[in-house]
């Protein structure tokens, strides 16, 4: 079926890899494009249902963001790829195309603003992928590069099951449940940039080498990479936030900031032609540090020392810094021309741009009139990223 409408709408479908490889695959690059391509291309005459259910979910992926939704085909889709995902998993062994699959119909939920059904779908993405070790790196060195391929883009699958699991944690509204997908080992390898990869398995290249999760701050790494670092971060501050412990919250906060405003810095140095060229790795960044002053902030107010506490002054001066940070860069892409904006924003700049709105409107109902803050730029970048996510919406309603 798939392959009878990939025939007869050709152009349509070719547009539709184009958009998924040209705006999702920079920053969440889980679906390497050669053998992706190469599988696609025998489904006339080698029907593979894994293979059809991935490149159902891409079409999903990318149909999501379709400005005309009263014509917009996602929702059939949804349930087609939801049912075949489902029946797989009954069926069929666990192989990385349906990981694949199941974890590009999460960032679907995620960015339909639906993230109890996302919680539900990364959580089987990560049990598929724990029954096929794709959580163990063996610190095996593959010689011919087609072993190393297979390898890297199970490491890419994997390290996208751990980032996307903490971004939907941060934008569920309700039970935040624990996270599905254990820590990074300090010696599992960081995926490598798409420049690293070759075109052409003919290609007699070497190949390419990585640097372990410990890896020193200022040493080089690609924009995925910098994203796994970035949340990992993430995932410690939620980890403080579910067991807050007044007595050692001192002690793990200056540790954490310490470290969040040592990798910010390194951050911002590796991109000084502007916040796009690593946005997705910015975003989380700072939506980290807007969350960590946050659990300080509400941590003094809860145990009533919100007036007398030093820590908690401090941590409203760099909440108001980080907003302010976030204002600015919406202001900056808010005055791009058309042609010159990133035509589908990365999922994880709506969760910043829509944090500091939560961020702000929290600063208000504790400071009152002391605090003040222009919502308008926050409102016209959500209203442009609403285009492709929905989950622009939960943010927009709070800015009213």
């Amino acid at each position: 079926m798939l392959h009878q409408a990939q025939e007869e709408h050709s152009s349509i479908f070719t547009r539709v890899l184009d958009e998924y490889f040209s705006h999702i695959q920079p920053w969440l690059p889980v679906v390497m494009e050669r053998p992706f391509m190469e599988s696609l291309e025998k489904l006339g005459h080698q029907p593979r249902a894994e293979t059809a259910l991935l490149a159902l979910a891409i079409l999903l992926v990318v149909q999501g963001g379709l400005p005309d939704r009263a014509t917009n085909p996602s929702h059939r889709n949804y349930t087609l790829c939801k049912e075949l995902y489902a029946v797989l998993q009954l069926r069929r062994a666990p192989s990385l195309q349906l990981v694949q699959s199941g974890l590009l119909v999460a960032l679907y939920e995620t960015g339909q603003s639906s993230p109890g059904a996302a919680s539900l779908t990364i959580a089987s993405c990560a049990r598929l992928g724990y029954l096929m070790k794709l959580n163990i790196d063996d610190g095996s060195n593959h010689e011919d590069y087609l072993s190393w391929e297979a390898a890297e883009e199970r490491r890419r699958v994997w390290t996208g099951i751990y980032m996307l699991d903490r971004v939907i944690y941060q934008v569920v509204t309700e039970f935040k449940a624990p996270h599905v997908s254990e820590d990074l080992a300090d010696h599992f390898r960081l995926p490598v940039g798409d420049a690293c990869l070759r075109t052409d398995k003919s290609e007699a290249t070497q190949a390419p080498s990585h640097q372990p999760m410990s890896v020193p701050v200022d040493v080089p790494l690609c924009y995925y990479a910098r994203e796994i670092q970035a949340v990992r971060l993430l995932g410690e501050v939620q980890l403080l936030q579910r067991h807050v412990d007044v007595n050692s919250l001192p002690e793990k906060f200056q540790s954490l900031d310490h470290r969040l405003m040592q990798f910010a810095e390194r951050l911002f140095e590796q991109t000084p032609q502007g916040w796009a060229t690593l946005c997705g790795a910015n975003a989380i960044t700072l939506t980290a540090a807007l969350t960590l002053h946050r659990i300080r902030i509400d941590c003094a107010e809860k145990f009533q020392t919100f007036g007398t506490s030093d820590d908690a002054k401090a941590s409203l001066l760099a909440l108001t810094s980080f907003i302010n940070m976030v204002r600015d860069i919406c202001n900056k892409f808010n005055m791009l021309s058309a042609p010159e904006k990133i035509p589908s924003a990365p999922l994880p700049a709506v969760m910043c741009t829509g944090e500091a709105v939560l961020a702000g409107i929290r600063m208000k109902e504790l400071l009152g009139e002391q605090f003040q803050l222009d919502y308008e730029p926050f409102r016209l970048t959500l209203l442009y990223a609403r285009k492709s996510w929905k989950l622009a919406d939960q943010y927009l309603q709070r800015v009213g």
